[in-house]
């Protein structure tokens, strides 16, 4: 049984680590995306500094 629970407390910790770079990753590409041309900024990032 603490196996179990020991194997779920490092799973959820992971997720919850890998979330943030995950979503830079995305919002990186959608920002490359979404430029309105080739010699454009990219838009602003968001603020994910919760």
């Amino acid at each position: 049984m603490m196996l179990v629970v020991m194997i779920a407390v490092t799973i959820a910790v992971a997720i919850r680590n890998s979330n943030l770079q995950i979503y830079l990753m995305w919002t990186g590409l959608a920002r490359q995306v979404a430029k309105p041309c080739p010699n454009c900024d990219s838009p602003p990032a968001p603020d994910v500094s919760k």
